[in-house]
Formats: C-alpha cells, structure tokens, sequence
C-alpha cells in the first residue's frame, strides 16, 4: 500500500506543479510579450541603421 500512496502523492504533486508554472506563464505573458516587442523594435532600428551605413560604404559615400 506504501508504493500506491507514494505514487498517487508523485502524480498530485507533478498536478500541482505543473498547474503553478501555468498560472505563472499566464500572469508574466504580458510583461514577456512587451519586452519581446520591444527588442524586436530595437534590432529592426539598428538593421536598419546597420544597412544604410553599408550601403553608402558600397556606393563610395561613407
């Protein structure tokens, strides 16, 4: 009987675990999203940047 409650307490607690990461991932999602949003915003400005400065180095104007 040990090794039953031993695994129905293992099964319980993997529920309870799992549940706490979800909710969790649904209170920091927002926060998440943002700062994912932002980055991509910065790395397209300095693409861009990035580019632009080649392209006048391959024209002969930088």
């Amino acid at each position: 009987m040990k090794n039953l409650n031993d695994t129905t307490a293992s099964i319980a607690t993997a529920i309870s675990g799992g549940s706490a990461f979800v909710t969790f991932a649904q209170v920091y999602q927002p926060v998440v999203t943002l700062f994912v949003g932002l980055l991509g915003i910065v790395a397209g400005i300095l693409a861009s940047v990035y580019w632009a400065k080649k392209i006048k180095q391959l024209d002969g104007k930088g």
